[in-house]
């Protein structure tokens, strides 16, 4: 048994910011309520929601609003979570593209900064872009910058462990950036924080457990396991593109240096081999020429949708996920492939379909990659939130 002198002390302002930090993210996921379902539902005492309610009200964190419902007595007052107490920067670098955006906190854009770039680019011209970017986009009340990218990414040092899209190797990007602009810079694997746009916003606010696959350049899948991105120990998890769906020796090599990787049959370089054997531009004109009826270009869709519910069939098999959710630009030709997709997933799961997950296109499109990047600045917010 402890002694007095041995018992645990609490911190009184860790408490406080842990109650305070309790409170805002119930606001933000549920919306408007009232001082005493606050207290309810978080477990605090009405004394301490009512010291919390002046405080946040006072330094702009939250709003009042009156209850819309007609009843017998007087309207309770809501409280709300205030989206735009401060502004956010995210950002999400492509093959090609720099894309970012000004957010409010509620992820709603303000504002959009967008430059075209090389392609395989070196990351000095990137990062000279992003300080660009910043400085047209910033205003006094950003907390921070988010920025999205393809590859094994180091969350907790910022660090672009390897990037087989870009060809990056051991770049820290956070470093960089937080020498140069003077905010807080958080960086994530661009599946990953697309994930987390559709957990807050989008198809995946119904589910506890659900796979993001993003379809592009590559192949990512983000993790959400008990309603939390799930990274794995050094970021690494989610990596579908790279698992293995061919052993063969003739099967095509991937940008990671293995033979035979889930990306190099669903991709957009996938279908560009697939559209240049057929003597077209690209797959954006062989999902036209399916369209059209072309037998050919509408076997190639068939073959790429039969891979992807191979591969989304292993995933399902060691995961059990409520739902699968597609997005990334190849969502544009989903109507070629989705149905196979599903129809393998649900034929071959074990067991015998049972665990078969619903499957769905995104919610939240393309901006749910600067939503998601924007959101890992509102993340570390919500954990310790201002004080002024």
């Amino acid at each position: 048994m402890r002694t007095k002198s041995q018992r645990l002390v609490l911190n009184p302002k860790a408490m406080g910011d842990h109650h305070r930090s309790l409170l805002l993210r119930y606001l933000r996921l549920n919306g408007p309520t009232s001082r005493a379902n606050l207290a309810r539902s978080l477990g605090l005492a009405p004394s301490v929601v009512s010291r919390l309610a002046r405080e946040l009200l006072a330094e702009g964190c939250l709003v009042e609003r009156e209850c819309i419902k007609t009843s017998v007595g007087r309207k309770p007052t809501l409280l709300a979570f205030n989206p735009n107490y401060r502004t956010v920067i995210g950002a999400h670098i492509q093959t090609d593209k720099l894309e970012c955006a000004l957010l409010n906190l509620g992820g709603y854009v303000l504002a959009r900064w967008e430059s075209i770039i090389e392609r395989e680019p070196m990351p000095e011209q990137v990062l000279e872009l992003l300080f660009k970017a910043v400085n047209a986009l910033r205003q006094e009340n950003t907390l921070g910058i988010g920025v999205a990218i393809s590859g094994l990414i180091d969350a907790k040092t910022g660090k672009i462990v390897f990037s087989p899209v870009l060809q990056w190797e051991g770049i820290n990007i956070r470093e960089v950036l937080e020498k140069g602009c003077t905010l807080p810079v958080y960086v994530e694997n661009d599946a990953n924080a697309l994930a987390a746009a559709e957990l807050l916003h989008g198809a995946g606010r119904n589910y506890k457990d659900f796979l993001c696959v993003m379809i592009s350049d590559g192949l990512g899948c983000g993790v959400v396991l008990g309603g939390r991105l799930y990274r794995g120990t050094l970021g690494g998890a989610g990596e579908l593109g790279h698992t293995t769906i061919d052993l063969g020796d003739d099967a095509p090599i991937c940008r990671c240096g293995e033979q035979g990787c889930l990306e190099e049959f669903c991709s957009k370089r996938a279908l560009n081999r697939e559209a240049q054997r057929l003597g077209l531009k690209d797959w954006r004109v062989l999902g036209e020429m399916a369209r059209m009826g072309d037998p050919y270009a509408q076997k190639a869709f068939l073959r790429f949708g039969y891979y992807l519910g191979v591969g989304l069939k292993n995933a399902v098999n060691l995961l059990n996920p409520e739902a699968v959710i597609i997005g990334g630009d190849l969502t544009e030709f989903a109507d070629l492939f989705l149905n196979t997709v599903k129809e393998v997933v649900r034929k071959h799961c074990f067991p015998g379909g049972r665990t078969a997950p619903e499957i769905m296109l995104w919610q939240v499109g393309k901006e749910g990659f600067l939503i998601g990047a924007g959101g890992l600045v509102v993340e570390e917010f919500l954990s310790s939130p201002i004080r002024t």
